[in-house]
């Protein structure tokens, strides 16, 4: 009878204390989610440098993607802002061609001794550079590509002494040759001393010239020599190019080949 008893006794605490341990593991438990709380701390440092990677690498996606739009839409907006200064005057001649496009490019090499002759860009015929295609700056006219080759090319700067550009003054539309001193300098040559030129008159590239496109922006007046060389006018040129400062252009790739 005792044996009996003790025997019940027995099964009756089992399964007592085998529905509380039930009772414990059971979801929603606070055993359970201290539990799950510390896997997770523990399963935390292998698995952080795994996220760490994998955040960085998506990251890195997102900002090279912007990066690339960011640069389009720089490009386009350097187009269209050649674009609007050509067309300003409202004239036929003075627009950019619609296909055109400008190709980026940076300046690899820039001689000392010819610093404001000429420099080296790191694309070339591969990359569809054509000799004579102007180079420009933030819209404006910077030099032009005087020899092409696979890799690289080579810009001429208006600064240049042996660059000669025809341009006309928007304002009273007569025409000049443009060229540089190798000094830094940009002079306006052939204008009569009859001609009313005042300073801060735009110009841009004339429409007879063989070596450029019309309708570029180059720059405007800012001076004048006091004493006329053969009863024409020698004219200081500021151009809309910083030619002192450079690391980047846009070449234009249409209408720029002759």
């Amino acid at each position: 009878m005792l044996k009996r008893v003790a025997s019940a006794w027995l099964h009756g605490l089992a399964a007592t204390t085998i529905g509380l341990l039930f009772l414990a593991v059971s979801p929603g438990s606070p055993v359970t989610s201290k539990a799950v709380e510390f896997t997770a701390v523990v399963l935390d440092f292998p698995e952080r440098p795994a996220v760490w990677a994998r955040h960085l690498a998506s990251e890195g996606f997102l900002w090279f993607g912007g990066m690339r739009e960011m640069k389009e839409k720089v490009r386009q907006l350097e187009l269209e802002n050649t674009r609007l200064r050509s067309a300003i005057q409202e004239r036929p001649d003075l627009r950019v061609p619609v296909a055109s496009d400008l190709i980026p490019v940076r300046i690899d090499v820039r001689p000392p001794d010819g610093w404001w002759s000429e420099v080296r860009i790191d694309k070339g015929s591969s990359e569809g550079i054509r000799e004579g295609m102007p180079a420009l700056q933030d819209g404006f006219l910077a030099g032009r590509v005087s020899r092409v080759h696979d890799s690289h090319s080579w810009v001429e700067l208006l600064t240049s002494t042996t660059l000669f550009v025809p341009v006309v003054i928007d304002d009273t539309r007569d025409l000049g040759v443009m060229a540089g001193d190798g000094e830094g300098g940009i002079n306006l040559l052939y204008i009569s001393g009859e001609k009313e030129i005042r300073q801060g008159m735009r110009i841009s590239t004339a429409m007879v010239s063989d070596v450029l496109p019309p309708g570029i922006p180059v720059g405007e007046i800012s001076g004048r020599e006091p004493e006329p060389e053969g009863g024409f006018i020698v004219y200081h040129v500021k151009p809309g190019a910083d030619l002192s400062v450079m690391y980047s252009l846009y070449i234009l790739s249409e209408g720029g080949q002759r």
